[in-house]
């Protein structure tokens, strides 16, 4: 039974890159989550002046879930290098269907400004056992900002235990001088087993909002844009691990 269900989730996965899939881990298992995502952009000016910031720079998320249920999954979340502490949860009411809240707060103190609450609808389809489609609107605020945006995704299964996939998240309300028009990443991933191993290029400096689609600088009309077409984009990584 056990192995059946490994089969079953080996696609799409529970993450295209950033977005979740819909998808939650079998029943009454631990599992261990690390985000990485590298701050340097590749090819930006300046990019290789200092290789090494390339690691001492990286925002890294680490998440410990537990599925409750078929339904429901908790976890708790430390992004190491931003220093925020996450509660996070899943719960899927319908098989379409799956609701993800999150809670992010600075380990230096429980601050309003400081502290987010994020809450995405995911609706997601597999076509077949090779294509799947996600739309999630999200809500981020603070109580003092408030963003709304809405992530799109696509995973294609090229062979048995590859898949690529390509994901976006316009910011639709609440930009400002901080804010990004969009989020965009593409990714590979491979399972193996009980493990995922992903790697991600694209524009986001963390994995969750609203760090997913904040700027280091303030940005021009359409700089995001201009970004990727000029190819200043992150490198990352995900590694998922069930326990």
């Amino acid at each position: 039974m056990n192995l059946l269900l490994l089969v079953l989730l080996a696609f799409p996965g529970q993450r295209v890159a950033n977005l979740p899939t819909g998808v939650l881990p079998e029943p009454r298992v631990w599992q261990v989550v690390v985000s990485h995502r590298f701050l340097p952009a590749m090819v930006a000016p300046g990019w290789n002046k200092d290789p090494l910031r390339a690691f001492t720079g990286a925002n890294v998320r680490v998440t410990l879930e537990k599925s409750l249920s078929e339904r429901w999954v908790v976890g708790i979340s430390d992004a190491i290098s931003s220093r925020m502490l996450g509660l996070n949860a899943a719960y899927s009411p319908l098989p379409w269907l799956t609701i993800y809240p999150e809670l992010n707060t600075h380990l230096y103190g429980f601050k309003l400004d400081s502290t987010w609450l994020n809450l995405g609808v995911c609706c997601h389809r597999a076509f077949g056992d090779r294509v799947a489609l996600v739309a999630q609107p999200r809500y981020t605020t603070n109580t003092s900002q408030h963003f709304v945006s809405l992530g799109l995704g696509a995973k294609w299964q090229v062979i048995e235990t590859w898949s690529v996939g390509l994901e976006t998240e316009p910011v639709l309300l609440g930009r400002n001088s901080t804010t990004r028009q969009l989020a965009v990443s593409v990714i590979a991933e491979k399972h193996v087993g009980w493990h995922d191993f992903a790697i991600t290029v694209g524009t986001p400096r963390e994995q969750t909002a609203p760090a997913l689609f904040l700027s280091p600088g303030p940005p021009t009309a359409y700089s995001d844009v201009l970004d990727v077409l000029k190819g200043y984009l992150r490198v990352g990584f995900n590694i998922s691990r069930k326990i």
